[in-house]
C-alpha cells in the first residue's frame, strides 16, 4: 500500500551539529537525553515480525509518544500535516542554510515541493522535523522534512502513525533485522559480527538517497531500491514488466489493486517469477508488480529472509535464508479493503476475485468471517483469512441488508 516520494528538487542532507547549528529549528528543547551506550549495545529495540511494517514508538520535546514508520524508501522524514506530531514551518533562514548546504537546489518557501505518486504528481510541503527520542536513539530538530496527508497508507496493522523516519534519518545507524528473534536492533556503529550466508555491496541512490543493491535474472543484474516501506516482494517499471511478460518469464499474471499517498487506487499487473538471485544466493520464486517509478524491492522479500543487515557505514547488505524459502503466491483476494469502524469496506475488486466470484460487491461492509468479527482482526490478518484456500463463509453488510457468502 506504501509509495515512495520521488524528489526531484532536493539533494542528500548533510546533517550535523554545524548544520543544525545554521537552523532556526534546532532552539527546540531536544527530548531528555538518555544513558550512552556501549558500542555494542542496541541504541534501539524493537519487536518485529513477519508480514509487518517497521514501526517504533518515539517521544518528542513535551515527551508525548507518537508511532513513527521507518522507510528506507522515502528519502526524508514526513510528517502527517494536521497530525499531533507536525513538523515545523519552513523559515527562511533554514531555507538559505538549506540552499548553502546543497540540501535545497532552489527556494522552496513558498511553493513547496511536487513528489511523483502512482497516479499523478501531488504538491507537498516543506517543513523542519521536531526533536524526537526513541530510546538511545536521538534526532535532533531542523533536518529537513515533508508535511503530507498519510491517507490510507496510515493504517498499518490497523494503528495509525504519526510520522515517517525516512533513509536520511536511518542512515546515521547500522540496521540488523531477526525475524527468528522477532527482533530489530539499530547500532551507531557496526552491529555485532555474523557469520551469514551472503554479504553484497549496497550503494546509495544519487538522488533519493535509498540504498540500493544488485539483483539477477537471466545473466542480468539491476540495481534495486531496497524499499522497507514496500509491502510487496518486487516493482518495476511498467516497460520491463511488459519485457518479462513478452519474455514468458512469468508462471501467472493478474491485476492487483494498491492506493497511494493521494488516495487513489490503482490497478497492477503482477507475476510470479522464479530465478532471482542476490550474490550467489538464489531466491524463492517471487510476486512482481508493474507500473512503478523504478525498480523497488519491498519487505514480501526481505521477510523471507531468517534475518538481514543494512550497514549504512561498510556500504553492505546481509542476509541469512531459512534452509527452505518459501515462494510467494499471488493474491486471490483481488480487492482493497479499508476499515470504517468494526467493518472492512470493499473499496476496488476485480471481477475474477474471489470476492467477487463469491458474489460481493465494491462498496460492501465486511462483518464477519466464519462467525468472528472483522473488528478484532488487522488488515493483515484479515487478507490472510481471505486467501486461505479452505472455504469461507463471509458476512457483509449491504445498505439495509446482511448476506452471508460462501467463498469460491
Amino acid at each position: 500500500m506504501h509509495t515512495r516520494f520521488k524528489i526531484a528538487n532536493l539533494r542528500p542532507a548533510v546533517a550535523g551539529a554545524a548544520l543544525c547549528a545554521l537552523l532556526a529549528g534546532c532552539s527546540e528543547k531536544p527530548p531528555a537525553a538518555a544513558p550512552l551506550a556501549s558500542a555494542d549495545t542496541p541504541l534501539l529495540s524493537v519487536p518485529i515480525q513477519r508480514n509487518g511494517a517497521w514501526v517504533i514508538e518515539a517521544q518528542d520535546a513535551s515527551n508525548k509518544t507518537h508511532r513513527l514508520l521507518l522507510d528506507t524508501g522515502a528519502s526524508f522524514d514526513v510528517f502527517e500535516a494536521q497530525g499531533p506530531l507536525a513538523a515545523t514551518p519552513l523559515t527562511q533562514d533554514a531555507e538559505a542554510a538549506f540552499l548553502r548546504q546543497g540540501v535545497l537546489t532552489h527556494p522552496g518557501t513558498d511553493s513547496g515541493m511536487t513528489v511523483n505518486t502512482l497516479s499523478n504528481a501531488h504538491h507537498t510541503e516543506l517543513g523542519l522535523r521536531p526533536a524526537l527520542r526513541a530510546q538511545n536513539w536521538t534526532l535532533p530538530a531542523g533536518t529537513l522534512a515533508l508535511k503530507d496527508k498519510f491517507g490510507r497508507i496510515a493504517l498499518t496493522g490497523d494503528t495509525p502513525f504519526d510520522g515517517i523516519i525516512g533513509v536520511e534519518s536511518m542512515s546515521k545507524l547500522t540496521w540488523r533485522a531477526d525475524y527468528v528473534a522477532g527482533k530489530l536492533t539499530a547500532y551507531a556503529d557496526a552491529a555485532p559480527a555474523h557469520d551469514w550466508q551472503q554479504c553484497t555491496f549496497m550503494t546509495r541512490d544519487l538522488r533519493t538517497r535509498s540504498p540500493l543493491i544488485e539483483l539477477g535474472l537471466a545473466n542480468e543484474s539491476n540495481q534495486f531500491v531496497l524499499d522497507t516501506g514496500f509491502d510487496a516482494d518486487i516493482l518495476l517499471p511498467q516497460e520491463l514488466f511488459d519485457n518479462l511478460e513478452h519474455a514468458k518469464q512469468f508462471a501467472q499474471v493478474q491485476t492487483v489493486f494498491t492506493t497511494d499517498i493521494t488516495n487513489q487506487v490503482i490497478p497492477r499487473p503482477e507475476g510470479l517469477v522464479a530465478g532471482f538471485t542476490i550474490g550467489q544466493i538464489a531466491m524463492p520464486r517471487l510476486a512482481v508488480q508493474g507500473r512503478g517509478q523504478d525498480l523497488r524491492l519491498g519487505m514480501g522479500v526481505l521477510e523471507k529472509m531468517d534475518r538481514f543487515e543494512l550497514d549504512f557505514r561498510h556500504y553492505r547488505f546481509c542476509f541469512d535464508l531459512p534452509s527452505k524459502p518459501q515462494d510467494s503466491t499471488l493474491t486471490v483476494v483481488r480487492s482493497t479493503l479499508e476499515r470504517q469502524g468494526d467493518r472492512y469496506a470493499i473499496v476496488t475488486l476485480a471481477p475474477d476475485g474471489r470476492l467477487a466470484e463469491s458474489g460481493a460487491n465494491m462498496g460492501d461492509l465486511i462483518a464477519q468471517v466464519d462467525g468472528t468479527d472483522v473488528k478484532a482482526l488487522n488488515l493483515d490478518q484479515l487478507s490472510e483469512r481471505l486467501a486461505n484456500p479452505a472455504p469461507h463463509e463471509v458476512t457483509v453488510q449491504r445498505g439495509d441488508r446482511t448476506l452471508a457468502l460462501k467463498l469460491r
